[in-house]
């Protein structure tokens, strides 16, 4: 599988309660945070595709936007859903739009186990990343079925369609920017150019 065979897709659908506002459109070390991974991420994709709810606007300037397919903000497994169907590749690789440092190989060591599963996601020492994916479009059906139940929870889901947890060493690279502060502190510690 290259580049060329996945699509990536940054997940900024959710209201982002915690922080006020979109977090994928929030400045942080001169960028807007979808900027930060989109440019971590084009390395690993053929293209990038925005899942959102909001600021289409915004992110349209750069890639396309794809809004959740139902409009009640279901979770992560409604954008993940809608970028499943958006995409003219067999597999995506999703990244939320608040996890700025996640690994440079994210995408190879995906690659390399997911020869036998449709699904894999990252995991750490200390625990489980669902949203940090790698699935294919052939789980369309089981996903349209596990939210048509009313289902949100992605671990369950992943477990569910027997995905592989990948292991990665560093669990800053997973840090979530959930708050102003959140974001201050990684602009000062990871966010800068070293």
């Amino acid at each position: 599988m290259s580049t060329d065979d996945i699509t990536g897709v940054i997940l900024a659908g959710g209201r982002s309660t915690r922080m006020g506002q979109d977090k994928g459109v929030i400045s942080a070390a001169g960028k807007m945070l979808f900027e930060h991974i989109a440019d971590r991420l084009r390395p690993m994709v053929g293209e990038i595709l925005i899942n959102s709810n909001q600021n289409a606007s915004i992110y349209g300037q750069h890639f396309n936007v794809v809004p959740d397919i139902t409009q009640d903000y279901a979770g992560p497994l409604a954008g993940m859903l809608a970028g499943l169907k958006a995409i003219n590749t067999e597999w995506a690789l999703f990244v939320p739009c608040d996890v700025p440092s996640f690994p440079l190989d994210l995408a190879k060591q995906f690659v390399a186990h997911s020869s036998q599963h449709s699904a894999v996601y990252a995991r750490d020492a200390l625990r489980d990343h669902p949203t940090l994916c790698l699935l294919s479009k052939n789980i369309i059906p089981e996903l349209e079925s596990y939210l048509a139940q009313g289902e949100r929870k992605v671990m369950i889901f992943l477990k569910q369609i027997n995905a592989l947890p990948v292991e990665f060493n560093d669990p800053q690279a997973f840090a979530n920017l959930n708050t102003p502060a959140d974001v201050a502190l990684w602009e000062k510690t990871l966010g800068q150019p070293s």
